[in-house]
C-alpha cells in the first residue's frame, strides 16, 4: 500500500497545476479523567491511554489529503493522518489511496486503501470538524481498531422519487494493531473482507444497513506458545486443558458484523443512532453487540448534544477451570491465556454531553463531558493502572476539550 501511496504523491506532484485539489483537517485535544483504574483511550489502537491527574494531548492529529482529478471518469484520492502510534510507519499513516472510476452517474468503482465501510461515519471519523458529537461513541467505534480496507469496492446510486438509493459491495483485507496492558502488541490481520451496505437518503433522513464476513489471517505469538506449554501439561493436573487450548486458535475463524444506521437533520434538530451485532465461531467474542443514540439541538452558533451509548458480550466472565494443582507456572499460563480468551468480555454503557461552539466557517469547539459506568474492569476499551485491579473504580468521568479545523 505505501509504494500505491507513492505512485499518488508522483502523479499529483507530476500533475501539479492540473486539476488537483489538497485540503487537510486537525485537532488539538486535551482529555483529562478521575479514574484512577481505567486509562482512556478512544480506540482499542492507541498506544496510550490517559491517566488519572494528567491534561494528555495525545489524541490531537493532523490530516493531508489530495485529489487528482485525471479526467471525467479517473480520480486518484490519497489521505495521510498523523497521531501518536506504536511506531511512525507511513503504512500507518496512510489512510486513503485508491482510484476512482465514475463510469457513469450510477456506477463508480474504487480500488486501493479506502475506508473499511463498517459504520455510519466512516469516511470522516478521523476529522472531528465534520461531527457534532466530540469523537464517535467509544462502546460503538473503538473495538474494531480495523478503518481501512485493501481490495476494492463497487457502488450502485439510483435516484428515486423522494431520495436517492445507493448498494455498495466490497471485498479485500486489512491490518490494524491492538494493543493492552503489560506492553501487549498485535498487528491483527483480517483476509476474505465481504461486505454489502445498503442507503437510503432524503432530505432530511438517512437509513443504513450493513453486512460485513471475515476471517482471522493472523495470531498473536503469546496465543502459540500457550497453546504449546498447555499442550505439555498432564491432563490429569488439568482436565479442561484442551478446551481452553482450542479457545486458544484464531487462524481462520469466521466472523461477522451487522449494523443498522439512522440519521436525521434539519439544520435544528440532530437524531443519529446505530446499533450493530458483532459474532464469530470463535469462543474469543461472542455475540458483542453495541448501540447508541444522540439528540442534538443547534443554536445559533451552538449545538448542545447529548449520548447514550452502550456494548455488551455474552462473553464468560471466566474462561475453562484452571489446574487441579496450583503450581505457580500453571496459574501464570492460566492467568495469561484468560486475558486473551476474555479480551472481548465487555459489559459498560456511558452518557455524554457535548457544547460545540462555531468560531469560524472552518474551525469549532467543543466539549465533553462523559459518564462511564463498566460492570468490571480490566476493559479492552482502556489501558489500566494494573496495581489498583483489587480496587478497581468501574464509575468515573472524562473531560474533553478540542479545536478542530479544516483548510
Amino acid at each position: 500500500m505505501r509504494s500505491v501511496f507513492i505512485c499518488l504523491l508522483f502523479l499529483t506532484t507530476f500533475s501539479y497545476g492540473s486539476d488537483i485539489d489538497f485540503s487537510g483537517f486537525a485537532t488539538l485535544k486535551a482529555v483529562k479523567t478521575d479514574s484512577h483504574t481505567a486509562k482512556i483511550r478512544e480506540s482499542i489502537s492507541h498506544p496510550h491511554g490517559v491517566e488519572k491527574d494528567e491534561l494528555d494531548f495525545s489524541f490531537s492529529s493532523l490530516g493531508l489529503q489530495a485529489e487528482w482529478h485525471a479526467n471525467d471518469n479517473v480520480e486518484f484520492v490519497g489521505q495521510l493522518l498523523l497521531k501518536e502510534q506504536h511506531d511512525d510507519q507511513v503504512n500507518n499513516a496512510i489512510k486513503l489511496a485508491f482510484l476512482r472510476y465514475n463510469l457513469n452517474s450510477n456506477w463508480q468503482f474504487r480500488a486501493g486503501r479506502t475506508g473499511l465501510d463498517l459504520f455510519l461515519m466512516t469516511e470522516y471519523r478521523d476529522i472531528g470538524y465534520s461531527m457534532d458529537m466530540e469523537h464517535p461513541p467509544v462502546e460503538f467505534y473503538s473495538i474494531i481498531p480495523h478503518q481501512n480496507l485493501d481490495g476494492v469496492d463497487l457502488q450502485y446510486r439510483a435516484p428515486l422519487d423522494q431520495g436517492i438509493a445507493s448498494i455498495k459491495a466490497y471485498w479485500g483485507r486489512s491490518e490494524s494493531p491492538i494493543y493492552s496492558d503489560y506492553k501487549f502488541f498485535w498487528n491483527v490481520e483480517l483476509k476474505s473482507i465481504l461486505g454489502v451496505a445498503v442507503q437510503y437518503e432524503t432530505l432530511n433522513w438517512l437509513f443504513r444497513a450493513n453486512y460485513t464476513t471475515t476471517k482471522a489471517a493472523n495470531e498473536h505469538e503469546q496465543q502459540k506458545q500457550l497453546r504449546e506449554a498447555l499442550a505439555q501439561v498432564p491432563l490429569q493436573v488439568w482436565p479442561t486443558k484442551n478446551e481452553l487450548i482450542d479457545s486458544l486458535y484464531i487462524i481462520d475463524k469466521r466472523f461477522t458484523y451487522s449494523a443498522l444506521s439512522m440519521r436525521y437533520d434539519d439544520s435544528k434538530w440532530l437524531v443519529q443512532s446505530e446499533l450493530s451485532l458483532t459474532d464469530s465461531n470463535s469462543s474469543v467474542l461472542n455475540r458483542l453487540k453495541a448501540a447508541y443514540i444522540t439528540l442534538g439541538k443547534r443554536f445559533d452558533l451552538n449545538t448542545l448534544s447529548f449520548t447514550y451509548s452502550v456494548a455488551k458480550s455474552d462473553n464468560e466472565p471466566s474462561v475453562e477451570p484452571g489446574p487441579l494443582v496450583p503450581l505457580p507456572e500453571l496459574i501464570q499460563i492460566y492467568e495469561a491465556a484468560s486475558m486473551h480468551s476474555g479480551f472481548y468480555q465487555l459489559d459498560q454503557h456511558s452518557t455524554s454531553l457535548t457544547w460545540r461552539r462555531e468560531l469560524s466557517p472552518t474551525l469549532a469547539l467543543k466539549f465533553n463531558w462523559k459518564h462511564t459506568s463498566a460492570d468490571h474492569l480490566p476493559s479492552a476499551f482502556y489501558l489500566h493502572d494494573t496495581e489498583q485491579f483489587s480496587d478497581p473504580d468501574l464509575s468515573f468521568n472524562t473531560f474533553t476539550l478540542s479545536f478542530n479545523w479544516v483548510f
